[in-house]
């Protein structure tokens, strides 16, 4: 059970718990108070910090060949939409009656 004063110092996963506000307010109420007297562990959440900001810009920067290829993704499908609309508009112009031959029947069915 929690008291309110941590005995030890609260873990890297327990300071990252505190900072995604994936802890209870219990918890939260502990780990502030120890914060507050503690600046070994204020200075262990401001590097975790800094890497969690550090990781999410990384993650949601888009480098200019990501936009490249994702632009020339686009003008190929919209190039492969455009032929493939002009042939739709002329759907049975070379259609021809089809042929099964006795190889392409499955054994056993009739």
């Amino acid at each position: 059970m929690w008291t309110n004063r941590l005995t030890e110092h609260p873990n890297d996963e327990m300071l990252l718990a505190y900072l995604d506000g994936e802890v209870s307010a219990s918890r939260v109420r502990v780990i502030r108070n120890h914060l507050k007297t503690c600046w070994k562990c204020r200075s262990i959440l401001t590097d975790l910090e800094s890497q969690a900001e550090a990781i999410s810009r990384l993650l949601t920067t888009r480098s200019n060949a990501d936009i490249d290829r994702t632009a020339s993704a686009k003008e190929k499908f919209l190039r492969w939409r455009a032929s493939f609309e002009k042939g739709r508009r002329t759907p049975f112009k070379s259609l021809s009656p089809l042929r099964v031959s006795s190889a392409t029947l499955i054994p056993g069915c009739p």
